[in-house]
């Protein structure tokens, strides 16, 4: 059986309060997963009326709508995606897959994450950056920036933290799917990132690099304080 390997790495960011980078290495039958879940509607027309989000590209579209599915909708997201993905992997399975499960079951469903400018910038500045550094995941730029360093780039302002994830994975699902299981990352950083409620902004890049696999960088943030 063919397998697959997808490389997570997350960074949690609250004020100026920075986390230690965390690395998560997952490897993967090699089985499509094809969850039979209809899209909801109410959810594509809020983001459709985004500019941001239908100026992405398609697979940046697919991974924003997931995540926001699976924060407004979280016991659906756990009975029609979650569950049917620790089946088809079954190596998943084990307390960072049954915590999750309980935690989809009891957490109150999240605000949306509306697609933000500054922050899909940094995110598609931070794929290319990675891309051209031979696909090495990290949160530190190239050229030595940190995290902080590159969202005061972009200006954003508020509490922010970001998540990557490489591997085959096109659309995004399963490698979110992944992030939030947080396999073998003891402190939950990615999943802390995706579950904040604090967080109602959202930028996204996915970027092809070589050996067919698909790079993705997700920022979120916080609301900005209003401009005087």
């Amino acid at each position: 059986m063919n397998v697959k390997v997808l490389v997570l790495a997350c960074l949690l960011v609250v004020s100026v309060h920075i986390s230690a980078q965390k690395y998560s290495q997952v490897v993967l039958k090699d089985i499509p997963f094809e969850p039979n879940i209809e899209l909801n509607k109410d959810l594509v027309e809020k983001l459709e009326d985004n500019k941001v989000y239908r100026s992405s590209s398609k697979a940046a579209r697919s991974f924003i709508y997931w995540t926001n599915f699976a924060r407004l909708y979280p016991k659906t997201f756990r009975d029609e995606a979650l569950i049917p993905f620790i089946k088809l992997q079954p190596t998943l399975k084990g307390k960072y897959a049954n915590s999750l499960i309980i935690e989809l079951g009891k957490i109150a469903p999240l605000p949306f994450l509306e697609p933000e400018v500054k922050l899909t910038k940094a995110a598609e500045l931070h794929a290319e950056d990675i891309a051209q550094n031979n696909g090495r995941v990290s949160h530190q730029s190239s050229d030595g920036s940190s995290f902080s360093d590159r969202m005061k780039k972009v200006g954003y302002k508020a509490c922010s933290g970001e998540n990557i994830s490489l591997g085959n994975d096109q659309d995004g699902l399963s490698s979110l799917l992944l992030l939030y299981l947080d396999i073998n990352l003891p402190d939950l950083g990615h999943r802390k990132n995706l579950f904040n409620s604090s967080y109602t902004k959202i930028g996204v890049s996915v970027k092809q690099v070589p050996n067919n696999q698909f790079l993705i960088v997700q920022e979120l943030g916080c609301q900005e304080a209003p401009k005087n």
